[in-house]
């Protein structure tokens, strides 16, 4: 009875021994998945802190790139107006209308679509007008050189009529522009982040800066012009009008050209008046000559402009024979009237009243190389002497003359306006030409930077103040 007892106690032990060691076994795997657990999560953890530092070793690189663009931004979003703007890009367009000769019928303004929170919003305006094909060239160009994004995006010509309205021979035509842009919303731009030294690091990357900033700039075409080309939406053939009556191409072309030769003719006349080794009497018969023959050819002209009926041959006949005949009558000699009366070498009151208001028109309009081709043409009778009564207004027209040839000179200028800095506290400054400079500094001897606005630098050029836009 006591072996008995005995064996169930040692099956007991074995059991629970077993028991145990089960336990034991079980305890050590689920511990061993813990431990692989954890090595996957160290394994992440170390990757992601490999991550981090490359970022972290980045964050200069990065830094450089954020600063780069943002002091690059209103260079990107210059070419984006605004809703203030957007009233100086109409007021630009009528400047557009004066310098290319067009005349506007229309602006439509097309309602708007599309988020109004997003960043870039698109505006498209219909704009018409009455215009010759390079008048009408020529706006488009202007437009699209326009310092705002504005794109021209679809246009339609309609064509004139040869004999219902015509500018300096050229066909009028009506034209219509679709023009898109787009506006900068400022308020849907994210918060910028701030960064250390922000300052500093501007001043150290700013040869940069003003690398990226050329990159991003649009070059401009400049259209040259009619260049001895035709209008290609009018008929290059007779016009037709009076078939069988009018007269030949070779008869328009031999009235043409004896009225060219008439004008050859005064024009020598009028030169041999002005030479200096011309004596008095010898003026006297030229000018009566000279009269005599404007007379006539103006008298011919009016009978004979209804000839010219070929396209290409009105053309010429309004280049090469109307307008120097008009020329030539402008300077009709007035000096030897009367063979007794004086030699007045100089122009009379009203010549030189005309000429000023002619400058003053030129100049405003920016016609500079006509005001100044005006000056010059008659610059030796505009050499009065201060006790004449003429002089107060030949100074005024040499006044113009300088204004012109100032302004001129001041284009021609190598100025590469790169940026500006406003400041509200101190000196504004620009940066010229890889230079900075501050207001009140001498670019050189007779060229001062004045005033440094956003948009544009004032400049004092030969005592001439001046601008440049950005």
């Amino acid at each position: 009875m006591a072996n008995w007892t005995q064996k169930k106690i040692l099956v007991t032990m074995g059991g629970v021994a077993l028991g145990v060691c089960g336990l034991a076994a079980g305890g050590v795997y689920y511990t061993t998945g813990l431990i692989d657990e954890v090595g996957v999560k160290v394994a992440e953890k170390a990757t992601a802190i490999v991550a981090a530092d490359i970022k972290i070793k980045n964050i200069p690189a990065v830094e450089k790139e954020v600063i780069i663009l943002r002091e690059n931004l209103g260079e990107y979003v210059k070419i984006l107006p605004d809703s203030r703007e957007l009233t100086d890009f109409v007021r630009m367009l009528q400047k557009f209308e004066r310098q290319s000769g067009i005349r506007s019928t229309g602006l439509i303004q097309k309602k708007a679509g599309g988020n109004s929170k997003a960043l870039f919003s698109p505006i498209e305006y219909t704009y018409q007008m009455t215009a010759t094909l390079w008048q009408g060239l020529k706006f488009m160009n202007l437009v699209e050189n326009f310092e705002r994004f504005v794109s021209v995006t679809a246009f339609s010509i309609k064509p004139g009529q040869v004999d219902l309205s015509t500018i300096d021979g050229e066909v009028v035509h009506t034209i219509s522009l679709t023009m898109q842009t787009f506006t900068y919303n400022k308020r849907g731009a994210e918060k910028d982040v701030m960064i250390p030294d922000y300052g500093d690091r501007k001043l150290e990357l700013r040869e940069e800066i003003w690398k990226r900033m050329q990159a991003i700039r649009i070059d401009h075409y400049e259209h040259p012009g009619m260049q001895g080309r035709r209008d290609i939406f009018v008929d290059p053939r007779e016009s037709g009008l009076g078939v069988g009556k009018d007269p030949s191409n070779a008869e328009q072309r031999s009235i043409i050209e004896k009225h060219i030769g008439a004008i050859e003719q005064m024009t020598k006349k009028l030169n041999k008046i002005r030479a200096e080794g011309t004596t008095f009497p010898e003026q006297w018969s030229l000018e009566k000559s000279f009269k005599a023959d404007l007379v006539k050819a103006l008298a011919s002209v009016e009978n004979d402009a209804s000839m010219i009926v070929y396209r290409p041959y009105r053309l010429r006949w309004s280049q090469e024979v109307m307008r120097p005949l008009n020329n030539l009558k402008q300077q009709v000699p007035t000096a030897f009237e009367d063979p007794s009366a004086p030699n007045d070498p100089y122009l009379p009151v009203d010549e030189i009243e005309t000429l000023i208001a002619q400058m003053t028109d030129d100049c405003n309009s920016g016609q500079l190389e006509q005001a100044r081709n005006r000056y010059e043409s008659v610059q030796d009778r505009l050499t009065v002497p201060v006790t004449d009564s003429r002089y107060r207004l030949a100074i005024d027209a040499k006044s113009w003359h300088h204004k012109a040839t100032t302004a001129l000179d001041f284009k021609a200028l190598d100025l590469n306006v790169q940026g500006v800095i406003v400041s509200g506290a101190g000196s504004s400054g620009v940066l010229l030409n890889g230079e900075v400079f501050e207001e009140g500094d001498y670019i050189a001897d007779d060229l001062l930077v004045k005033m440094v606005e956003e948009e544009q630098v004032w400049f004092v050029f030969r005592g001439l103040t001046l601008v440049r836009t950005m």
